[in-house]
């Protein structure tokens, strides 16, 4: 009995020790940096706007939130690094705003946000899924992006650069592979009901990078 007694102490012993060597919010289980390119199809996803779309809008910019899933198994994937993974899908998140037209306008009508509204600064992060080896997300941060927003009936986000910038961090940041995300939403395009359009959802789409 005194002998499984200190096998046990040791055992916490051990662990607590483990858990002290961690850095702060460290987890025990390390992702990988992975290294070539990816794109992956959306499956769907929602998001808000604040102030919500009108046909007179109000004054200054829009708040934008976003999430969504990727399309599993439907992925082209060429990672060179961690050798033999692919990405099979994932997850993304995306959280900003954009400012209102630079001749002057509500951001938030219809026609100035499928139009000449630009990004103040978007961040979108997207977690993927693996057939192996865990990889870090990525994020991108898009800014100063003109004219992002373009459909009729309804309205297809594109985030993307140039012209304005989207900066890579995490996997796959090559400056000279794609940062793009694409969101195919359900929001009225440039003629608009009384609204607000304050809701959206994501209906398909892509990332690339």
């Amino acid at each position: 009995m005194q002998l499984r007694r200190s096998w046990i102490t040791a055992l916490a012993a051990a662990a607590l020790l483990s858990a002290l060597l961690l850095p702060a919010g460290a987890s025990a289980i390390a992702s990988a940096h992975a290294v070539g390119k990816v794109t992956c199809f959306v499956q769907g996803g929602s998001g808000t706007l604040s102030p919500g779309l009108t046909p007179a809008g109000s004054a200054g910019g829009v708040k934008i939130n976003f999430k969504g899933t990727l399309v599993k198994n439907q992925c082209k994937s060429a990672v060179t690094k961690p050798k033999g993974d692919q990405v099979i899908g994932g997850t993304f998140s995306g959280t900003g705003f954009y400012n209102a037209p630079p001749a002057g306008g509500p951001g938030s009508s219809c026609a100035n946000f499928d139009g000449p509204d630009v990004v103040g600064k978007i961040t979108v992060t997207i977690h993927w899924a693996t057939t192996g080896i865990a990889i870090t997300p990525t994020t991108i941060v898009y800014a100063s992006n003109p004219g992002t927003v373009s459909g009729s009936p309804t309205d297809t986000i594109t985030l993307n650069a140039p012209p304005g910038t989207a900066t890579k961090s995490g996997s796959f940041d090559a400056a000279s592979t794609a940062a793009l995300t694409q969101l195919v939403t359900d929001l009225p395009g440039p003629t608009c009901g009384a609204g607000p359009f304050g809701t959206f959802h994501i209906v398909n789409g892509a990332v690339k990078v």
